[in-house]
């Protein structure tokens, strides 16, 4: 590696870059810099900050930001910086979305007792995102009934599971409503300018009896 001494600096000194890619398609870049000791308040990026905007690198990504920043004071009035970005390489696009089938006892109406898991990467912003967990128009419900979320045949490309039966409603003196797959819980959590969302789908089902 080649030695870099303090006063020969400016303002940093990209020294290597390392990449790494999460199960979910999330990506980290860590970069490595030497700076002037006496410049490290000015030149540390703050969290959030876009990678084009901060990194002195050859190619930068408009769709990383900066997760978090270390520093180590050396010898020669320099010290070592390992910025650590997060979000995505690619210019476009999302990556695909993991899809986990979990055993849960007495989950299963029609279908094996499991709920779906769905972990995927979103850009929308977090209000957007629990705007679209709200209960939406599903052809069953109606008023003084529950709303349910039905789960989407597909998220960033990746196909879902379908059904084990088709919704359906039967009327009579026992009134059932199947609405299938639904959304029984949801989280994210904020990676940059990225979301990493965690949904949850169960089989769901209404029964009233008239009297």
């Amino acid at each position: 590696m080649e030695t870099i001494i303090g006063s020969a600096i400016n303002t940093k000194v990209l020294k290597r870059q390392n990449f790494n890619k999460e199960p979910n398609g999330l990506e980290t870049l860590i970069e490595a810099y030497a700076i002037k000791t006496s410049n490290r308040v000015s030149v540390v990026p703050e969290k959030n900050t876009l990678h084009s905007a901060f990194s002195s690198a050859s190619t930068t990504y408009p769709r990383m930001a900066v997760e978090s920043v270390a520093t180590e004071e050396e010898d020669g009035g320099i010290t070592s910086m390992l910025v650590t970005y997060v979000g995505l390489t690619s210019l476009t696009g999302l990556p695909p979305a993991i899809v986990r089938l979990l055993p849960t006892a007495g989950a299963g109406i029609y279908g094996p007792p499991m709920v779906i898991e769905v972990e995927f990467v979103t850009d929308v912003t977090e209000a957007q995102f629990s705007s679209g967990q709200q209960a939406s128009t599903n052809p069953l419900q109606v008023a003084g009934w529950t709303k349910f979320i039905p789960m989407p045949a597909s998220i960033n490309g990746t196909i879902l599971p379908t059904n084990p039966r088709s919704p359906f409603n039967n009327n009579g003196a026992v009134i059932e409503r199947y609405y299938g797959y639904c959304s029984d819980s949801f989280a994210c959590e904020r990676r940059g300018i990225f979301l990493v969302a965690k949904n949850i789908y169960a089989e769901k089902q209404q029964i009233a009896t008239i009297s």
